[in-house]
């Protein structure tokens, strides 16, 4: 049995940022992790890591150029993250809008189901630990996308809703599409979440 902190925050968004670099850093000191996942829009958060945690290996997940300038997201800070040593994944569409291939265990046959009715699978995830634990899985398969990290691998992956940290997990990582699918040694696995709000705020979901 393993014992370890986990934080609960009453509210979502990036006023959790400290306590949840306090509960990334006191996990990656049990070295199995190698890799720290950040969602970041600007790319801040990823160096804000980076700055408490420099002898780990952190990726910056961010919106590729056309989604960022479709939906006018602040400019990546690219020079700054290359030179703290920051892997950056900016290349790769978010996934949302993707069917899924789900096996329907008590039928024992795979269903593949089209974007609309794959963002249930989003949405469950919200349901279970707000917008901030949803975009931790979302970037592990964007990451993985990117050929960054293997299908297998552990990792820590942290997000937040809006701006800032308020969530972090450690998952086994998994392409999107075989997430929930056909071959079980091939689907996701969440393995600890370490930050999570206990409030939801429905940002776009209403």
């Amino acid at each position: 049995m393993d014992r370890r902190s986990v934080f609960f925050f009453s509210q979502p968004g990036g006023d959790n940022t400290p306590q949840v670099i306090q509960v990334v850093r006191s996990r990656i000191r049990e070295g199995d992790i190698t890799k720290i996942l950040v969602a970041s829009e600007s790319g801040r958060l990823a160096l804000e890591f980076k700055k408490e945690l420099p002898k780990q290996t952190v990726v910056c997940v961010t919106y590729d150029r056309e989604t960022r300038r479709m939906y006018k997201k602040p400019e990546l800070l690219k020079k700054k993250l290359a030179a703290s040593g920051i892997t950056i994944v900016d290349t790769v569409k978010e996934p949302l809008t993707r069917g899924l291939v789900f096996r329907n265990w008590w039928r024992g046959r795979n269903i593949v189901l089209p974007g609309e009715s794959a963002d249930l699978f989003w949405m469950t995830l919200i349901c279970v630990g707000g917008h901030g634990l949803r975009t931790a899985v979302e970037i592990v398969f964007m990451a993985v996308e990117a050929q960054v990290v293997q299908t297998g691998e552990k990792v820590l992956s942290v997000a937040g809703t809006g701006r800032g940290a308020d969530s972090a997990l450690v998952m086994k990582a998994s392409k999107f599409e075989d997430a929930v699918g056909r071959h079980p040694l091939s689907r996701m696995k969440i393995e600890e979440i370490l930050a999570m709000p206990k409030e939801t705020e429905w940002r776009g979901y209403g």
